[in-house]
């Protein structure tokens, strides 16, 4: 928690930077650009489980690289197209399960047992962006550097694993191992809240929640998008801003 009450405590020493700032952009129109770093927590039990928030055993987590550029509309709302890129490059299992991280999937009326031997996951969400500043025209205060918003666009998914298969999860009937891919796109919204400077180069803060649905396209084979039933997270990162 140390170094987000950092971040927290230095927003505020730029608080009293904002006034002048704030005023200019009511008299001509501001661009910025940035890139953040961004801890990812899956909050579906299936997908948390393989693509762990972060795994001491195999110190696996999920990442997210963002980038993102900005309009600011007027003193209370900013526009942001937002691209990013969400990945992690290891199976992470909840070791107390007795099957260590294996799943059942069933495919044309036949059930069986795949244990992941490893595994590659990214996710490319594309989203446009709106931030409302409530407290923008409190000059004075460090709540103005205070938003919260909303996003959607499309979003791009692709999952590979190699497994080895079983009939079921004795382990004792080994049938074989092969590798299965799956890339698809579906929809993602988010809702976000954070506090951010304003200054010509800034930080920020922002948490969010993302909704990723999986649709049926999505469970054609057995990975983890075929059995999780979402790839929703909560999210939390950390901006660096450049204003125009």
């Amino acid at each position: 928690m140390k170094p987000i009450a950092g971040i927290i405590l230095l927003l505020f020493v730029f608080a009293g930077m904002s006034e002048a700032q704030i005023k200019q952009r009511s008299k001509s129109q501001v661009f910025y650009t940035g890139m953040g770093y961004k801890f990812v927590l899956f909050t579906d039990p299936e997908a948390r489980s393989a693509y762990p928030f972060f795994d001491v055993t195999n110190q696996a987590f999920v990442k997210e690289v963002d980038g993102f550029f900005g309009m600011v509309l007027n003193e209370k709302f900013v526009f942001e197209f937002a691209p990013s890129y969400m990945f992690s490059n290891d199976y992470g299992s909840d070791d107390s399960e007795a099957d260590g991280g294996g799943f059942y999937f069933t495919e044309n009326g036949v059930s069986r047992y795949y244990v992941p031997t490893d595994a590659k996951m990214f996710a490319i969400p594309v989203n446009g962006r709106i931030k409302y500043f409530p407290f923008a025209k409190d000059y004075g205060s460090a709540f103005n550097l205070f938003y919260f918003g909303g996003g959607a666009g499309p979003v791009y998914i692709s999952e590979e694993m190699n497994q080895r298969v079983y009939k079921d999860e004795g382990r004792l009937d080994y049938l074989g191992a092969a590798p299965y891919a799956e890339d698809f796109w579906t929809l993602n919204f988010e809702a976000l809240a954070g506090i951010a400077t304003v200054s010509k180069f800034g930080i920020g803060f922002e948490i969010s929640y993302r909704f990723i649905p999986l649709g049926a396209s999505s469970k054609t084979k057995p990975l983890i998008t075929s059995i999780a039933s979402n790839f929703n997270s909560f999210n939390m990162a950390a901006n660096i801003i450049y204003k125009f």
